[in-house]
């Protein structure tokens, strides 16, 4: 089970529920793992009297208990079991509370990692109606002829987790126990040589479900590197896990940096639904805060969707945000952070309360009062605030081809004009043509791409961003320049 790894199957009996309060009566554990198979089993005198109810359940009575080790008496030994392997237990968090406890007395920190079989049934048997100790035991034909006392138990929980690895095959048990542990396993049907043919190199890639259908999509710096954290960063029930018992396969497509990662995925995002992925909250129109300055002098804020159609001959200075919400709590974010007055900036909503030092000190009545800033310093202090935010014009008088190269021989040339992303294509000089990647496009030269870029073609946010991040890192070429110049250089 999960190679050399050690593994404790414990049971306990005790007095009662509460381990702060109630005491271990009876301790088993087997250690089983490599070529190990050790086990251990004790009754323990838990210095009290046993409950009726208890005595019952477990066939343990006060007089079986009277003069057995007590719990001081056999931790050194129960220790030497239990520490560095993997708890497994029915209901483990019981059994690790009342552990953790009682080490916790003899100056031990018990924190394993813990398999709980419990979970583990019904995770691989949700059909199954019940999924106790015993009802697991008749469904498996694993007749014991006590319950409720510690070896039973532990035997019977071996019983199960053999059943469990032949009945679903050794690839789908240590995924789902790899899975509860935390640990870094694949799909089953995911071979390590699947993961070694993807390239440490930029690209997108898909998670596709048993049918073919699509799970994840994705862009990373190296794809290898990013779909393994899927499989390395996936616990219990969470989503990531969720995730992975759907993974059937993985396609991915290299790709020669990651601004073409980035163009890639968002033009995915819009074409395809992932069926276990949230939408890119970038996907609808962005949010532009305006500065306007009244006749007063005071600047104040105004949100629209999208932006203004004439900027690039106004050159007005605006905020650029995602989506409205986002703007509207970055507003407010920056507003506390720099100390601006959010009535003044005419964005307060029914029922708020702005939190600058004048309005404080006037909701106090105290009497006190606080210098105000005058309109143009208050006005230099927002412009300021939002000089992170603040839209940046096109910087070029006409398209450009952005040159990346992933150094492993895989080069594209990106087509933007006035950050509108309008095709990513290699370049074949000797044709003097822009090929898409997909060929599934004519051929396009120079003069074809410049008039591609007369199209309307929609402002999208998560383009602008993507673009403004890699302006510098990248040759930018004009169109004009690119044919004069270096077209030669991108040779497909």
């Amino acid at each position: 089970m999960l190679g050399n790894l050690r593994f404790a199957l414990v049971d306990l009996e005790t007095t009662g529920g509460q381990a702060k309060q109630d005491h271990i009566m009876e301790a088993a554990v087997r250690v089983v793992g490599g070529d190990i198979d050790l086990e251990w089993q004790s009754l323990i005198d838990p210095l009290c009297s046993v409950p009726s109810f208890i005595q019952g359940l477990t066939g343990i009575s006060n007089g079986m208990l009277r003069g057995k080790p007590r719990f001081s008496d056999v931790q050194e030994a129960l220790w030497s079991y239990l520490d560095g392997a993997i708890l497994v237990a029915h209901n483990a968090r019981f059994d690790a509370g009342f552990l953790r406890a009682n080490f916790a007395r003899y100056g031990r920190d018990y924190q394993p990692r813990v398999l709980c079989t419990l979970k583990l049934a019904r995770t691989l048997y949700p059909d199954w109606p019940k999924h106790g100790l015993e009802a697991i035991c008749a469904r498996i034909g694993f007749y014991s002829e006590v319950h409720h006392r510690a070896m039973a138990d532990v035997d019977a929980m071996k019983a199960f987790l053999d059943y469990a690895r032949i009945d679903k095959g050794e690839a789908v048990f240590n995924f789902e126990v790899g899975l509860l542990l935390g640990l870094p396993v694949l799909p089953p049907s995911i071979r390590q040589a699947d993961i070694d043919a993807i390239p440490r190199e930029p690209g997108v890639y898909r998670l596709l479900g048993e049918a073919g259908e699509l799970l994840y999509l994705g862009s990373a710096r190296s794809l290898q590197e990013q779909v393994l954290s899927h499989f390395e960063n996936a616990t219990g029930d969470s989503k990531a896990a969720k995730l992975l018992r759907r993974v059937d396969a993985v396609q991915w497509q290299m790709l020669a940096g990651e601004l073409s990662a980035g163009l890639h995925l968002s033009v995915a995002l819009r074409q395809e639904k992932p069926l276990l992925q949230r939408r890119a909250k970038a996907l609808g129109k962005p949010c532009c805060v305006r500065f306007i300055m009244q006749d007063s002098g005071e600047l104040q804020l105004r949100l629209r969707s999208g932006l203004p159609a004439n900027i690039a001959q106004t050159g007005e200075a605006v905020g650029l945000f995602r989506e409205r919400q986002h703007a509207k709590t970055r507003i407010r974010e920056l507003a506390k952070e720099h100390q601006l007055c959010l009535r003044r900036l005419a964005v307060l909503v029914e029922g708020e309360i702005c939190e600058c030092g004048a309005c404080v000190l006037t909701a106090a009545g105290t009497g006190e009062s606080v210098a105000v800033a005058s309109a143009a310093d208050f006005a230099a202090r927002v412009k300021a605030a939002f000089a992170e935010y603040l839209y940046t014009p096109w910087p070029f008088a006409e398209p450009v081809l952005i040159h990346e190269d992933n150094g492993a021989g895989f080069s594209e040339c990106h087509l933007v004009y006035d950050w509108r992303h309008f095709g990513s294509f290699r370049w074949n000089a000797e044709r003097g043509q822009l090929l898409e990647l997909s060929g599934s496009a004519e051929p396009l030269d120079l003069a074809g791409a410049r008039r591609i870029c007369e199209q309307t073609q929609e402002f999208r946010y998560e383009h602008y961003r993507l673009l403004r991040a890699f302006q510098h890192d990248l040759t930018w070429q004009p169109l004009s320049e690119f044919t004069a110049t270096i077209g030669g250089e991108y040779t497909a």
